[in-house]
């Protein structure tokens, strides 16, 4: 017999990491681009129309685009935005005689703000339930994707969320 001592598997412990591994783990989904060729309208959907999908507005037949997501990289880049968006509220301390003129720039930034919250809302729909961002260490430059960060607001945005990559005719 050797004298190599006995390796003691911590069940415990493996089933922490196996549930840390899945927490991690890359949720794959789909989101659609719409696009009406008679409005020129741009939208979004996530919910799945395998016949096709009718303009509400005008009736046309909709051009669709399907993009595959990794939903929670997308959760966790709508956070970070959100965050950098709270940032900018924080930031933005307007004197009391220049408030009427600044209304138009908070205004963005509360419209863009509600924009993200929708679009989280959209990626539970995905997965029907919550969605458990990637940890705070994670880099969304580990995509195999293109990243657009908007300037000077520093938001980024994924292949997903740029419906021009999708529709080049449409400038977005």
């Amino acid at each position: 017999m050797s004298n190599t001592p006995a390796k003691v598997i911590n069940l415990a412990d493996r089933r922490a990491k196996k549930e840390d591994e899945a927490r991690n783990a890359p949720i794959n989904g789909w989101i659609t681009w719409l696009y009406c060729p008679k409005c020129k309208s741009l939208e979004y959907s996530e919910l799945e129309m395998p016949n096709g999908r009718v303009h509400k507005k005008c009736g046309s037949l909709v051009e669709e685009e399907e993009v595959q997501i990794d939903v929670r990289a997308e959760y966790t880049i709508s956070l970070r935005n959100s965050k950098r968006l709270d940032g900018l509220f924080k930031e933005t301390k307007i004197p009391a005689f220049l408030k009427p003129l600044a209304k138009k720039g908070i205004g963005m930034l509360e419209n863009l703000q509600a924009a993200e919250v929708e679009y989280r809302k959209r990626l539970e729909n995905i997965v029907n339930g919550p969605v458990y961002p990637y940890p705070d260490d994670w880099d969304e430059k580990s995509l195999d994707m293109e990243l657009k960060t908007l300037d000077p607001l520093g938001l980024i945005l994924t292949e997903a969320r740029q419906p021009n990559l999708h529709f080049p005719e449409v400038d977005s």
